[in-house]
This record gives structure tokens, sequence and C-alpha cells, in this order.
């Protein structure tokens, strides 16, 4: 699982500058997660995190080494929950350390891949409502009054993430970064995911050996990189 080893380096590169705060999320209580869509009208909103024009970056990548995700931990940059009075950027990014061995190889790789990835949609925080798109890798999220009088802060979320993320028994570590900072570089971190999301539409095509006419595909380069990994830790192996 080297392929996404780039944008560890990336993503590291950035931490090194933020100094991101690590959250408690080793307290007893647990956050409700309520197992289903909810819907908070903005009588009962207390703020928007991502919303309309102002960044909203989600994505996730996958690593076998400890050395990028080493234990569960949830950091942040900027502020909390609590701590915030109004509409503000937002960024929450999953790095997830996986037994690699137990990903399969081929076709069943990329379906674990994908099965990890989708494990963000199970997941309903109360008082948190997330509207996700799959297409554009946004992600937004409206915050109740009431759940936030209730002590609604990342620590809850990200631990909620972390648990979900490890019901694939594949997934040995999460962390979980979560931005509210307006000074970040939002458009330098999405520009790093979109590699990590673009390695995994390349490891499709080749696990499944796609015909395609590669001069013509936005892919092509991608895949070449995808594929020289593969073979060097496949040699790596022998």
């Amino acid at each position: 699982m080297k392929i996404y080893d780039e944008c560890f380096l990336g993503i590291d590169k950035i931490l090194e500058e933020y100094d991101p705060q690590k959250l408690d999320i080793d307290r007893k209580e647990k956050w409700k997660d309520m197992g289903k869509n909810q819907i908070i009208f903005q009588n009962d909103m207390a703020y928007e995190l991502g919303k309309g024009t102002l960044p909203g970056v989600s994505s996730i990548a996958i690593t076998d080494s400890a050395k990028f995700v080493p234990e569960d931990e949830v950091l942040l940059i900027g502020n909390d929950l609590p701590d915030i009075n109004g509409d503000m950027p937002f960024a929450r990014i999953a790095l997830i350390r996986v037994n690699e061995e137990e990903m399969g190889s081929g076709d069943d790789l990329y379906k674990a891949i994908r099965k990890i990835e989708f494990a963000r949609y199970h997941i309903q925080p109360e008082g948190y409502m997330m509207r996700i798109s799959a297409f554009t890798h946004r992600e937004g999220v409206r915050i109740s009054k009431k759940s936030l009088s209730k002590g609604l802060d990342f620590a809850k979320v990200g631990r909620l993430f972390i648990d979900e993320y490890k019901k694939c028994t594949q997934v040995k570590a999460v962390k979980i970064l979560f931005v509210t900072d307006p000074t970040f570089p939002y458009e330098k971190l999405q520009s790093i995911m979109e590699k990590s999301e673009q390695i995994t539409a390349a490891l499709d095509h080749i696990m499944k050996d796609i015909k395609m006419d590669c001069d013509s595909c936005n892919l092509k380069t991608v895949c070449e990189e995808v594929e020289a990994l593969r073979k060097k830790d496949f040699k790596k192996d022998k």
C-alpha cells in the first residue's frame, strides 16, 4: 500500500507547518450516533462548516505504514466546535492504516478500499448533519444549537468516525484531521487529496484491465505511476 505515500508525505508537510492539536478521544462517554439521516433546520442551527463557496474538503488515504498512522487519533487545526461563532471553512481527512495482507489483490483490493471509504456514509452524529458529495469530494456540516449545549465537539465526532472505520477488519489505526482555521491552505490540501482519489481510480483501471484510449485519458500519468509502484512492491515481495 505504498501507492498513497505521496499523499501522506504532502499532508505531513502541512501538519509540520500548522502544529495541530491532538484531541482527547479516550473519554468514557461516547456521543450518540443517530443511525440514520437527520435534518437540522435553520432555526435549530448554530452555524455551518464548508457552506456555499467556503472550502469544504473531504477525502481519505490508505497506508500500511505505522510511520504515517501510528495509532488512533483525532487532530484539529483551528477552533473546536464549541468555540466557533459563525460559518467557517472546513476539512475532514481520514488517514487509515490497514493490514496489507488482508486487503487482497486485484478487484478484491479495489473493493476493500471502496468499502473503507464508504464507511463515512454510515456515521450520523447527533446534531452534526453532514452533506457529502462523492463527485466533488466536498463535505459540509450543519451544527445544532442543542447538541453544542450538550457538549458536542470534534473529539466525540472523530471517535465515532474511528469506530466506524475500524468495523472493517483490515483497518488497524485511523487518524482523523479536522480543519476550521480560515488561514489554512485548503486548496493545497484538496490538491493532495485529489491525487488520492485519482490513484484509487487508476488502481481500478489497472486491476480490471480496462481497455481504454490511454493517450486521451486524464489518468494516464497516474496509472503509469501506480503500475510502477505495484511492480516495485511485487519484486520486493519476491
